[in-house]
């Protein structure tokens, strides 16, 4: 890090905190103040924003008039929506094509992530600095006062801050990528950093999380939730000061297992590969939108707005932050809800709830007769990671019997897609000790559950 990207950050991170302290009016003021000066940079330096906005009076204050964006569009368009030329989808994909390249920086400059696609076509993503420290100010803004409790202050001064974070590896996923990039430009405080990859057997994890016993542990949801599972039964002995679920929702029982079983406070994380802290859990176990660096507009499937206390269809994300890839009005994809009362804890920022991703454990047995755990983001990631994939639903419908609903590009070979897709869920599961196991393919794409209108991925009739 250069000393002006540190200054830079330490002039955020302050920011943040002084936000923390302000009302209502104060972060609005903050919001509207970053949003202008961001429509102003996008229609100036992206050609891709200068077109689509091409109709709409200037200068542009507000996002009403704005037409939103939708991923396909922007992958479509990278080469035009970055704001450095030097950045061309062809450089990206040669950098993402390089399994040395993870947690390296494209052109020595910007960090590159992907998603695999678990709410749909899969995404680029190229950051900058100016993201990454707003990203990490309001997350520290809501976690640093849970590091203040006295038993996670114990914690800290015995073992210091200690880090695990339970996402996929093998990728250049934001979890993977980011904490690799770390440890490759912070040396010694990378040493007390760690990735565990949800794929592997929850034995393994255990071993690793005791041998290097975190204070801060933050991963899938139902990940820790299993191990929270092992901790009460006296398997697992950690005990961390602070925990963060992420990527999956989580209910009001699973957070009441996680302080129980871990005695520390709890602090969920809503975040996206697009911007990592959109939202972050307070101490009376709300989840407040970080609205000083993010828009969240929650829209019907017309693009409406929905009003507070309503579930939304889809939601628009403005990332305030980010201007080597600007997102305005950018499809989400989550439903979410914007309650329409304060919350009781006194913080101006809205408060949210979201619908999350939807998706149950699998528990199988190995040969040797361990029920072992399947978490249902490594699962759809097996398949999801497949070349060709749009969407996919898993379903398991026998105690041997998985059927895959899938959705494929329209530039695809079906048939080959398919064909990889059952070997690597196969090959998922035998690094398990799941054998035995048939993955058939439904005959029926992928859809939204009838009641809900929710869109699950991974569920089992049997259980």
């Amino acid at each position: 890090m250069t000393v002006s990207s540190a200054i830079r950050s330490a002039r955020l991170r302050l920011d943040a905190l002084r936000a923390a302290r302000a009302d209502s009016e104060a972060i609005r003021a903050r919001q509207r103040r970053r949003l202008t000066d961001l429509l102003a940079f996008v229609t100036r330096q992206s050609r891709f924003y200068a077109r689509h906005y091409a109709d709409v009076e200037r200068p542009i204050t507000s996002l009403d008039a704005l037409p939103p964006v939708r991923k396909p569009t922007l992958m479509a368009n990278l080469d035009d929506v970055v704001t450095d030329t030097a950045v061309t989808r062809e450089r990206v994909d040669a950098h993402l094509a390089d399994p040395d390249a993870v947690g390296r920086r494209i052109l020595g400059e910007y960090p590159v992530w992907t998603t695999s696609g678990t709410t749909g076509d899969p995404g680029v993503f190229v950051q900058d600095d100016r993201s990454l420290a707003a990203a990490d100010a309001v997350s520290d803004r809501w976690w640093l006062p849970a590091l203040t409790d006295r038993r996670a202050l114990e914690r800290l001064a015995r073992r210091g801050l200690r880090t695990v974070e339970i996402a996929v590896d093998g990728g250049h996923y934001a979890g993977a990528a980011g904490i690799e990039m770390y440890r490759r430009e912070h040396p010694l405080l990378g040493q007390r950093m760690r990735l565990l990859s949800p794929t592997r057997p929850l034995s393994d994890l255990v071993a690793e999380l005791d041998a290097f016993r975190p204070t801060v542990l933050v991963g899938y949801a139902s990940a820790l939730v299993e191990l929270a599972r092992k901790r009460r039964a006296g398997r697992l002995t950690l005990d961390p000061a602070l925990v963060v679920p992420t990527a999956e929702a989580l209910t009001d029982a699973d957070a009441r297992l996680l302080r129980e079983a871990f005695d520390c406070p709890v602090r969920e994380l809503y975040g996206a590969t697009e911007f990592p802290a959109i939202a972050a859990e307070c101490a009376r176990g709300n989840l407040h939108v970080n609205a000083d660096w993010v828009v969240l507009e929650p829209v019907d499937a017309d693009y409406r707005p929905v009003p507070p206390g309503q579930p939304s269809e889809t939601v628009l994300l403005t990332n305030l932050a980010n201007r080597i890839q600007p997102l305005v009005r950018y499809d989400l994809g989550d439903t979410v809800t914007l309650r329409e009362t304060p919350c009781p804890c006194g913080s101006p920022f809205p408060v949210l709830d979201v619908a999350g991703r939807q998706g149950d454990v699998l528990r199988f047995e190995t040969e040797s007769g361990e029920r072992v755990p399947v978490f249902p983001l490594a699962l759809t990631s097996a398949v999801e990671g497949v070349s060709g994939v749009r969407r996919a639903q898993v379903v398991r419908t026998a105690p041997a019997e998985l059927r895959v609903r899938l959705d494929t590009t329209d530039d695809a070979d079906d048939r080959a897609v398919w064909a990889r897709v059952q070997r690597d869920v196969s090959a998922f599961l035998a690094d398990l000790d799941i054998t035995g196991v048939r993955v058939e393919r439904a005959p029926d794409p992928p859809a939204r559950d009838p009641d809900s209108a929710k869109l699950r991925h991974v569920w089992s009739e049997i259980d």
